[in-house]
């Protein structure tokens, strides 16, 4: 009770607290650095589903490489994709077959397609609500997210 009466021996002496306008200039301020942090960030929102997108491509490369190097295949002669949710590939060559699954963990979050020559040219990936598609032309990596 006793500080509740110091506060009021204070607001009548004319120690009172801040006015209305420099209230509203505080919130204004507060609303610009609110707005300035929120337009910055949001350059960031969906890059983590892209680069998810390239290391999981990379594993299944990496994957294949190291497939067709123990088997010693120059080419991929069968399987040509790996679906979102399988949990063992089959890879065939001419010098013999190897299961992906012994160079890479699976199941995958995505479809993806290689070549003849174990590159992955082709795929999409589905994860955070957003899905990016890989299309290679002429070598060149082509990502598109939405």
């Amino acid at each position: 009770m006793k500080a509740f009466k110091g506060l009021r021996e204070k607001v009548s002496k004319g120690e009172g607290g801040f006015t209305l306008i420099e209230l509203l200039i505080v919130i204004i301020i507060l609303g610009i650095l609110a707005a300035v942090v929120a337009f910055n960030v949001s350059g960031f929102l969906g890059q983590g589903t892209l680069e998810t997108a390239k290391t999981e491509r990379s594993t299944v490369q990496t994957g294949l490489m190291a497939g067709m190097a123990d088997v010693n295949a120059g080419t991929i002669t069968g399987t040509f994709a790996v679906v979102a949710g399988d949990t063992d590939v089959d890879v065939v060559t001419a010098q013999g077959n190897f299961s992906l699954q012994t160079y890479m963990h699976l199941p995958t979050h995505g479809n993806w397609g290689w070549s003849a020559a174990g590159v992955v040219t082709n795929g999409t990936y589905s994860g955070g609500g957003e899905t990016c598609t890989l299309t290679q032309n002429s070598g060149v990596d082509n990502w598109s997210c939405g």
